[in-house]
């Protein structure tokens, strides 16, 4: 069985991940490319998932695949082998939540019971150009800072996005800011939409070693390598979902003042509403100060409901509006 080309894809809350992947799996319906996807929420509910209805998706709710699920994912990357081995896939696609540390997961893929099952590609970090700057004062949190230098230097690509919502003054200070962390070698995208070149953001960046020894020798001790998560969630401080139940109907104008009220802890709002004189629920994200509301109602959604992703989340600091809090 051959290995299965993999590729992370990285990046905070709201910088666009979903976006740039829905690009890539056009790239791959253009190109005849049968790809395994693998979507990480840290919610119990995954409310995108009405746009991979026809794509091959794992879905890993309820925490964060580099710690909290670890376990989970190894799991479900047995499963895309199963799977492979019956039907081969030619590419994985992870996607993990705003939070998760991509140096975790590569250590995760660089498990010796999966090595020979997967051949990782990239790891591709998405950041908001529009507010990458102003994270790195309103997050104080020493933890999420190192987040945020984490996703930088862990990738081997970076998608700069959202480039059309920035100044030339802010993209010069977001450059600045990066040339700190960017190893050399990392290839820097610039986007809008994530649209990038996909062949370049799909190109080989990671040279792989395979040992077949169990031990290796380091200063004349003889030991075994193992991984280790002992942090546990110390990198998920203050950063936490809410999950809203239940919700009226709005019109879009309702929803907006609503969305734009919140505290500005919170960096990313997404769900289904039912909006006033029409029929169904309709998709709706939030990010960047920048709401998108879809144009037509979805299918096989029962319940209306809103997810709100940031830090510190208190309902106390929620406003009510016309939403009822569960």
């Amino acid at each position: 069985m051959t290995a299965i080309p993999s590729y992370i894809l990285s990046g905070f809350l709201g910088s666009g991940k979903t976006t740039l992947l829905i690009n890539i799996l056009k790239y791959c319906k253009e190109n005849h490319l049968k790809p395994a996807i693998i979507l990480n929420e840290l919610g119990s509910v995954n409310v995108e998932s009405h746009l991979f209805e026809d794509e091959q998706v794992f879905e890993l709710l309820d925490g964060c695949i580099c710690c909290t699920i670890q376990d989970d994912l190894k799991e479900t990357l047995i499963n895309v082998v199963k799977q492979h081995g019956k039907e081969p896939v030619d590419l994985l696609l992870i996607e993990g939540t705003g939070v998760a540390n991509p140096l975790e997961l590569v250590e995760t893929m660089s498990s010796p019971s999966l090595l020979k099952y997967f051949d990782l590609q990239a790891v591709i970090s998405l950041i908001d150009a529009n507010t990458y700057v102003d994270n790195q004062s309103i997050f104080t949190s020493k933890t999420i800072r190192n987040l945020l230098e984490s996703q930088v230097k862990g990738a081997t690509t970076i998608v700069l996005n959202k480039v059309d919502l920035t100044t030339d003054k802010q993209m010069a200070k977001v450059e600045t800011k990066l040339a700190k962390y960017i190893l050399e070698g990392t290839k820097v995208l610039k986007a809008s939409y994530g649209k990038v070149d996909i062949p370049v953001l799909l190109e080989k960046r990671i040279s792989s070693t395979v040992l077949d020894n169990k031990t290796c020798k380091c200063n004349n001790h003889t030991h075994e390598h193992k991984n280790s998560c002992n942090h546990h969630q110390e990198h998920h401080i203050g950063i936490k979902t809410m999950t809203i139940q239940d919700v009226p109907s709005f019109t879009k104008k309702q929803l907006s003042h609503w969305l734009k009220s919140l505290p500005k802890g919170i960096i990313r709002a997404k769900g289904y509403v039912k909006l006033e004189q029409k029929q169904g629920l309709y998709h709706f994200q939030y990010s960047s100060n920048q709401i998108d509301v879809s144009d037509q109602p979805q299918k096989g959604v029962i319940d209306p409901c809103i997810v709100l992703i940031g830090q510190d989340l208190d309902t106390a600091n929620i406003p009510e509006g016309n939403i009822i809090i569960i």
